[in-house]
């Protein structure tokens, strides 16, 4: 009679590890990409409020030129016509005067200040890059376009968006 024998076998052991790790590395791998997804989609929604917000302080420029009697209604936007500076310009909101600064070369990385608020000014460098660009609208010269790029970098990939307004002269 051979005696028989009550343990696992090396191959036996060998296959029963390999279901094991595929199925805790599946779910971890699903949290990682989840996790790698909401990161990039909470950058994606602030910089669409950046260049949002871009856009619209060209807005507010507009209408303050058409309230202050002399102004003409691009008055103060010089720094972002493409024609006078490729680069575009970058905008602070938080500042009343000068908020419209041309970029030399690349536009500067805006920061996080105390308050929670993306500035030129003092702060904690963020991953986010504004560029204002003003250009005239072909056949349209009581037009303007404006294009607000927003950039950066999330987990080692680039990614851009941009806030496109045609701006007219109402009055």
């Amino acid at each position: 009679m051979m005696p028989t024998s009550k343990g696992f076998t090396l191959v036996e052991t060998l296959v029963a590890i390999a279901i094991l790790m595929i199925a805790i590395v599946g779910p971890f791998y699903s949290i990682q990409q989840a996790i790698t997804s909401s990161y990039t989609s909470r950058d994606q929604l602030i910089a669409t409020s950046l260049a949002q917000e871009g856009a619209e302080y060209i807005y507010f420029v507009r209408d303050n030129n058409f309230l202050t009697p002399g102004n003409t209604w691009t008055q103060g936007m010089d720094n972002c016509m493409v024609a006078a500076h490729p680069n575009g310009c970058t905008v602070d909101p938080t500042l009343i005067a000068n908020a419209l600064q041309p970029c030399n070369s690349a536009c500067p990385v805006l920061n996080l200040n105390s308050s929670s608020q993306y500035t030129q000014g003092a702060g904690a460098p963020s991953r986010f890059t504004r560029t204002l660009k003003i250009a005239p609208v072909p056949g349209h010269p009581e037009a303007i376009l404006v294009t607000s790029q927003v950039t950066w970098t999330t987990n080692h990939q680039v990614f851009t968006t941009a806030a496109t307004e045609n701006l007219y002269n109402w009055l």
